[in-house]
């Protein structure tokens, strides 16, 4: 009996050090966790991807898509000019009413259309006289008619331009109406329409009101000394 006893004692002793190892083996082990992509490398962390297409604009126009836009009023060059007539307000036929177009007949000329008579438009009719008296030899020609509704009133004004600019060259003529001569285009935002003709058009500038500046005028100026050069 005591050896029963002492046997069933070392089957309890030698299950509970089995049970041990059993516990004892699984410690240290870990919840298994699904794992991550690895991390990138501190040298790529902080960067950004270029997105195609989207590069920063410089800010700048591109200036060889500008394009200057000029204001079209007039005949066109290589057009004939037709007879018209006007009132010789300051010219050497002051008081008669003729065609100058017809009486400077195939010489080079210089036609000033204007509505407006600022002083921009008074420096230039001024250049153009200077331009007349220096180029006698070239027979050229000019005359300014002014496109009135009221020519009696527009009369002593244009008097007192040619004794103040010492206009002596240039007829300053009045037109009765302010709608264009027939051909001559001139439209109604045109303040002053300068075209130059020498049988046919060769030059054509327009200019609305305030438009008309030192610039404006010295091509115009240049305009004249091509067609007689």
């Amino acid at each position: 009996m005591c050896r029963n006893r002492f046997t069933q004692i070392l089957s309890a002793s030698a299950a509970a050090l089995l049970l041990s190892a059993v516990m004892l083996s699984g410690c240290g082990k870990t919840e298994t966790t699904a794992e991550g992509p690895p991390a990138a490398p501190e040298s790529e962390l902080g960067t950004a991807t270029a997105i195609p297409g989207a590069e920063a604009s410089s800010g700048q126009p591109d200036l060889s898509q500008t394009e200057t836009v000029s204001f079209q009023s007039g005949m066109d060059v290589g057009a004939i000019p037709m007879p018209f007539e006007v009132e010789d307000v300051t010219g050497p036929n002051k008081g008669d009413t003729l065609c100058y177009r017809c009486l400077y007949g195939e010489r080079p000329v210089v036609g000033i259309f204007v509505r407006e008579l600022d002083p921009k438009a008074e420096t230039l009719i001024q250049q153009i006289d200077q331009e007349v008296a220096s180029h006698q030899a070239d027979k050229l020609a000019a005359f300014v008619v002014l496109l009135t509704d009221d020519p009696a009133k527009v009369k002593p004004e244009l008097k007192k331009i040619a004794s103040e600019k010492k206009i002596q060259h240039v007829p300053l003529t009045v037109f009765a109406g302010t709608e264009s001569p027939l051909g001559y285009n001139v439209k109604k935002e045109a303040a002053v329409n300068v075209m130059l003709w020498e049988g046919d058009v060769k030059a054509n500038r327009a200019f609305r009101t305030g438009e008309l500046d030192d610039a404006g005028i010295q091509e115009v100026v240049e305009d004249t000394r091509l067609m007689v050069n």
